[in-house]
């Protein structure tokens, strides 16, 4: 099998550092070369999506982990790609977004729930799906939609946050918030690839949903920092980011269920605290 990775960043080193190591074929497309995501045996191209010339492999998986543009209300970078691409991959694997559930009130979502639009960003993500379904059905392709919890993991952890301890919601105020560690996440990814008879949504967590702040807390408890003080939903919200006010209005636990049906004993997390020691020890 072969795996080529569009969008090559973050979770994407992760990913193929994953695929290499069950040694497969394995090619990445970023905009431009960074050194610091070097993989030995890794083919890594350098180009635009839109101009991307590749050779069609036999049995070619696609992972897709391009965000959509950051306006509009559908995904037209991945609509002009999917317009002119030959490429036929037998399974698409969608790296999507659980935000897309919105606001379900900190009740346990399933892959069948509401979608409850409150921002344009939820609508280009659904609409990113559809498009997978689209040109999945039309190549005769398996597709993948994950719809990923918050990623964290190696220098994504909020380190700075806990350092100037930043206020956090009192719990009785924040919502519930839902993670993934990355390398969990890459894991799950590459074994729903390689499983030939799978198909469909699935939400992507732990299974261990935290009131919002709960990473912040761990990772300044293991650092030694001072605890963070508690302030009210008004204080808070003045000074939030327009991501962090999303957050704070979209309290929902997401049920992985489906999952564990799917991969049963395969499927494997590791608890964020082991995570968090993980990363910082990765990064020190």
């Amino acid at each position: 099998m072969h795996h080529l990775i569009l969008g090559y960043g973050y979770c994407g080193f992760y990913l193929a550092q994953h695929l290499l190591k069950q040694h497969g074929e394995v090619t990445a497309v970023s905009r431009h070369y960074d050194p610091a995501l070097y993989l030995p045996g890794l083919q890594h191209v350098a180009s635009d999506l839109l101009d991307l010339n590749i050779e069609q492999k036999d049995d070619l998986t696609i992972y897709y982990l391009i965000p959509p543009p950051p306006s509009g209300d559908y995904d037209s970078l991945l609509q002009d790609f999917l317009s002119i691409t030959s490429l036929k991959p037998i399974k698409i694997v969608y790296f999507g977004s659980s935000a897309v559930y919105g606001n379900h009130q900190g009740k346990w979502v399933s892959e069948r729930a509401k979608c409850r639009i409150q921002h344009d960003r939820q609508l280009r993500r659904l609409d990113a799906e559809q498009q997978w379904k689209r040109f999945a059905r039309k190549n005769e392709a398996a597709y993948v939609l994950l719809r990923i919890a918050g990623i964290y993991g190696p220098n994504r952890l909020p380190i700075e946050a806990a350092r100037s301890q930043s206020p956090l919601l009192f719990p009785q105020q924040a919502p519930y918030t839902n993670h993934i560690l990355v390398t969990d996440l890459v894991k799950i990814a590459s074994q729903l690839a390689a499983r030939s008879n799978v198909q469909g949504i699935f939400n992507i967590a732990d299974g261990h949903p935290k009131k919002m702040g709960a990473l912040q807390q761990l990772v300044a408890h293991h650092l030694d920092y001072p605890a963070a003080s508690f302030q009210a939903w008004n204080e808070i919200w003045e000074t939030a980011s327009d991501m962090k006010r999303e957050i704070m209005q979209s309290s929902r636990r997401l049920s992985i269920e489906l999952l564990k049906k799917e991969l049963g004993n395969d499927l494997v997390f590791t608890p964020m605290t082991a995570g968090i020691l993980q990363s910082l020890s990765l990064m020190a």
